[in-house]
């Protein structure tokens, strides 16, 4: 059986960022499946708003789907120049001026950018309602995060949301008492590295996330007064494309090489949630976003596992098998994770 989607992509300047991202977004299956269906239906359902923006936003999810296609016809070498040019057309217009040229940039800001175009493109107006009765604390807190939900994409839905994003919520506390709960739409978590201990693996950065924080001088809206509290943020959910990045750079521009165990098969994160259906919360790496070299260059790779289950190291035009295992990784920056269900 011939294996497909191993496409390099040539770098153009210094874009191997982009190059590493889009190599893992290629092998995103939820993400392809979608642009797939019914012979690539989703354009009938592009931005209904006619604002130029949103009008670009579209253009770029197309434009990435003719890649898409281009790099799973056969395996070869090809350029992106026309898909690079689409990214600096749409940043320029949105005053993202860092991806307008060719300049090296953090990839999990360019993620960002580029997964919200392509939300924008596809954001349309929904019918969503609320059902069911509340009988307990979890339901109470259900009924705050789908309100948020569709206060806040009931006019701006799209197939994305369902694909990359998740809620968690952010609570504060004091001496056991909950002051305050708000429900937040997240897509990347940022997790910090456990440097005190020996070894790193993914759930303790988790469990460093989501450690409380004390905050000064919080001001409670319901008594006027300043106090002292803790901020904790939980998850009522996670997505189910679960991208993470690992902070390795510090803001005084240091580099963090301390190795972490990345946990191929079953990451389970069903003890961090706060919402339904906990056990559907298991997870498979399936893309990683490289980065070697220091803060103010280097160079970005990606090591994807394949449709076969084979791990293949995506170099810009460079494409090579690969033994992966995940542990005593020092280059993993980016992480792309996926449910098991």
């Amino acid at each position: 059986m011939e294996k497909k989607g191993l496409t390099g992509l040539g770098n153009l300047g210094n874009t191997c960022f982009i190059n590493s991202c889009m190599q893992v977004l290629s092998h995103t299956t939820l993400l392809n499946n979608f642009l797939n269906k019914d012979d690539g239906n989703y354009k009938q359902k592009l931005s209904a708003y006619h604002d130029k923006q949103y009008l670009l936003d579209s253009k770029l999810l197309v434009e990435w789907d003719n890649l898409r296609k281009l790099m799973w016809e056969e395996n070869r070498t090809i350029s992106p120049g026309g898909y690079l040019k689409a990214i600096q057309y749409v940043a320029k217009n949105k005053k993202k001026d860092i991806f307008t040229g060719y300049a090296q940039n953090d990839l999990p800001e360019f993620l960002l950018f580029i997964i919200d175009a392509f939300h924008n493109g596809m954001r349309r107006e929904v019918d969503m309602k609320i059902k069911g009765k509340i009988k307990n604390d979890k339901d109470k807190l259900a009924i705050k995060c789908f309100e948020m939900m569709k206060q806040m994409y009931s006019s701006e839905y799209s197939e994305l949301l369902d694909i990359f994003y998740g809620i968690h919520v952010s609570v504060i506390e004091k001496d056991g008492k909950e002051l305050s709960i708000k429900p937040e739409p997240y897509f990347i978590i940022d997790l910090p590295l456990d440097l005190e201990k020996p070894t790193i693996n993914i759930k303790d950065c988790f469990d460093k996330y989501c450690k409380p924080e004390l905050i000064e001088d919080w001001k409670n809206e319901e008594t006027g007064e300043n106090e002292h509290v803790n901020r904790v943020i939980k998850f009522w959910s996670l997505p189910n494309i679960l991208v993470i990045d690992l902070k390795r750079f510090t803001f005084d521009g240091k580099k963090i090489q301390k190795p972490v165990n990345l946990e191929l098969d079953n990451l389970d994160l069903r003890e961090y949630i706060e919402g339904y259906n906990k056990d559907s919360f298991i997870y498979e790496l399936y893309g990683v976003c490289n980065h070697s070299g220091g803060v103010l260059g280097g160079h970005y790779t990606a090591t994807v596992k394949i449709e076969c289950g084979e791990w293949y190291l995506f170099n810009d035009t460079n494409v090579s098998p690969i033994k992966f295992t995940g542990e005593n990784n020092t280059s993993g920056y980016c992480l792309f994770y996926r449910k098991k269900n």
